[in-house]
């Protein structure tokens, strides 16, 4: 089933927020690499979830079960995120992915099937 949708812009943004994050996590696991390596399983197993939603999403863009998957992915790392207690500019640096994706997610999931030629909407 798929997302009502007449361009693939808002599922390939919601991608590219995602390889953002995974460079970004991918980044962090490099910089504990050396001293501590639970912190570098965590960050990489983070950012390994994300490929598969931002793959799909980038190839079927208005794929609704993927719109499912970010949205849940993207409230996890929100809770994931706030447990870290950030205060400040790192909140709002932490947060900025997951609730982007999360207001991306929730208009298309929210966006209405246009209606059929010949047909009211209502």
């Amino acid at each position: 089933m798929t997302v009502p949708a007449a361009r693939p812009a808002p599922g390939r943004l919601a991608a590219a927020l995602g390889a953002g994050g995974v460079a970004v996590h991918l980044g962090l696991a490099g910089e504990h690499a050396g001293h501590a390596p639970a912190v570098l399983a965590g960050l990489a197993v983070l950012a390994l979830v994300c490929l598969p939603c931002g793959l799909q999403l980038w190839r079927r863009p208005t794929d609704r079960a993927a719109w499912v998957s970010l949205l849940a992915l993207s409230g996890l790392m929100m809770l994931l995120h706030l447990g870290m207690r950030p205060q400040g500019a790192m909140l709002v640096a932490v947060l900025a992915v997951p609730v982007a994706q999360l207001l991306l997610g929730a208009a298309m999931l929210l966006r209405r099937a246009p209606a059929a030629p010949g047909r009211s909407p209502a």
